[in-house]
């Protein structure tokens, strides 16, 4: 059917498109240069190709999905069902597979990302006296993604590259116009590097969604009304209300009240853990939530003998401070819950435990960090300190990889920009080439034009996948500052710790470039499995 998107304005607002809308870009031609411009022309017959759907390649490589090319249950298993390499990662290796709890054994419907929003509106109103207009407010899941950060002073909400420019931000639910955005981040009056690290909090997991989505509301709320307000007041209190839905156990208790509701269904879990052990594999659950929690979930999602899966059992093991800080565990009762005060110098089989360190965790089990397989949804709770001190290999569970490649290939709209941009940026290299060292003002000119019109595309395809901050990957035409972080700190990644059906306990993992490198069919990749034709 049709896909309907916002298009991007120069600086804010937006307007409405679907593809049948969509115009061939004309492109500019040089006043002089007849090589830069048979290269044009090529370009622009091959765009005019793609929007007649003349000329069609493959986005999503079948040669590259082996057996996901499969029909298991009716569904095709497509590339969001790999399991993606920054590093080499043999895990034949393996001795231990440690797993995060939440989002990583279970994951979470938008529902409680609706609930937390609801327990922290009323946290403001009842609480902390915030008018009482606020309780009307409603959560809006496709306003912000993951991987942002809040300028605790001004409030915006900000985009991040690689390097920690920030690229794109959001006043309230209006966009920052470049000028302000280059005044205030790049300009002589620029915040210095240190004290922008400082001023940018995070907004990493999944949970901050909500904050960036309240902070938002709150924002345009108080300014359409008229009420004057300090902003680093209004980041501190809605962090602080987001955050009591999590320390007062509120959320917590309604997650196991509900659990259809809100926990997502995991039907290859136990069939995973269990081929795991079978392989000769220890299994970890290591969790910074609390004991009753995690036993409430697993026994919904694997069983209730799920902690015979388990060598052991840590809840409440304040990660990131668990790899950094050394400290004894203690105990845990199974069935009262009771924090027991004997020293723990082995644990007994499917025991649970809590504090501890990794360090401890390793000298009791008596384990080596390398042969030692985490995942976990935090790339800063979970993964980078593991993997920095202990050499622990990591693996990060993005659910966004398949939520985004769902959007792109459910849309035509992304498939024209994608392709178009493709031609363009290939173009663009060879133009160069053509112009030579020296450019002229014409050169530069014409370069000016395609870059615009680069720039453009790539602002479409963005906005298929958020129509305010594009994907969690990209920021503007550079990378990510999660996505550097990821694949710094991430051995592996995936989209659901479910993948790994698919994968022996012998895999090895080499590194690929990950799933945004190969864009289109591999006549090569074709070849091997079976394609004849592929080649000639």
């Amino acid at each position: 059917g049709e896909v309907e998107m916002q298009a991007p304005g120069p600086d804010q607002g937006s307007k409405r498109i679907d593809p049948d809308e969509m115009f061939v870009p004309a492109l500019p031609m040089h006043p002089t240069n007849e090589k830069v411009n048979r290269i044009l022309a090529r370009c622009q017959e091959a765009v005019t190709k793609i929007f007649s759907r003349s000329c069609d390649p493959p986005l999503k490589p079948p040669s590259s999905r082996g057996r996901f090319q499969s029909v298991e249950d009716g569904t095709v298993m497509g590339l969001e069902n790999k399991i993606f390499s920054n590093a080499y990662v043999d895990l034949g290796k393996i001795d231990v597979v440690g797993f995060d709890y939440d989002y990583t054994l279970v994951s979470y419907t938008t529902e409680l990302q609706t609930t937390i929003y609801e327990m922290a509106k009323h946290k403001l109103v009842e609480g902390m006296r915030y008018p009482t207009n606020l309780v009307e407010f409603k959560y809006d899941p496709s306003f912000a993604i993951r991987g942002l950060a809040v300028d605790v002073e001004n409030g915006w909400i900000c985009q991040l590259n690689y390097a920690s420019d920030v690229v794109l931000a959001y006043h309230g639910r209006q966009r920052v116009s470049e000028q302000e955005l280059q005044k205030y981040y790049t300009g002589e009056a620029a915040i210095p590097p240190e004290l922008r690290k400082k001023r940018l909090r995070p907004l990493n997991d999944l949970f901050s969604m909500v904050e960036a989505c309240l902070l938002a509301d709150i924002f345009d709320f108080f300014e359409d009304a008229g009420i004057p307000f300090n902003p680093r007041s209004v980041v501190e209190d809605v962090l602080k209300a987001v955050g009591s839905a999590h320390i007062s156990g509120a959320m917590h208790r309604a997650v196991l009240e509900d659990m259809e509701k809100y926990i997502e269904y995991a039907p290859h879990l136990r069939e995973i853990l269990q081929r795991c052990r079978e392989s000769g594999k220890k299994l970890w659950l290591v969790s910074n939530s609390q004991f009753w929690y995690v036993d409430g979930g697993m026994r919904h999602v694997v069983g209730d003998d799920w902690r015979e899966l388990f060598e052991v059992v840590i809840v409440g093991a304040s990660k990131p401070g668990f790899y950094t800080e050394k400290r004894p565990f203690r105990e845990v009762s199974a069935r009262t819950g009771r924090v027991k005060f004997k020293p723990i110098d082995q644990f007994e089989e499917s025991g649970v435990y809590t504090h501890g360190s990794i360090q401890e965790l390793l000298r009791i089990t008596n384990s080596t960090g390398s042969k030692v397989l985490y995942l976990g949804d935090s790339l800063f709770a979970d993964l980078v300190e593991a993997r920095r001190l202990y050499g622990i290999a990591t693996g990060a569970v993005i659910s966004e990889v398949a939520e985004e490649m769902e959007k792109q290939t459910g849309s035509i709209m992304w498939r024209y920009a994608r392709l178009t941009t493709h031609v363009l940026q290939h173009s663009f290299r060879l133009i160069q080439e053509e112009m030579g060292l020296a450019r002229s003002k014409e050169d530069i000119e014409l370069l000016d034009k395609l870059e615009a019109e680069v720039d453009r595309w790539q602002d479409i395809q963005e906005h298929v996948i958020n129509a305010n901050f594009g994907s969690i990957f990209r920021a503007e035409n550079s990378i990510s500052k999660f996505a550097h972080s990821m694949r710094r700190h991430a051995d592996l990644y995936m989209s659901s710790v479910e993948n790994l059906r698919f994968y022996s306990t012998e895999q090895r993992f080499y590194p690929d470039g990950g799933h945004e490198s190969v864009p289109f069919k591999d006549p090569l990749l074709d070849y091997i499995v079976g394609d004849d034709d592929a080649l000639a």
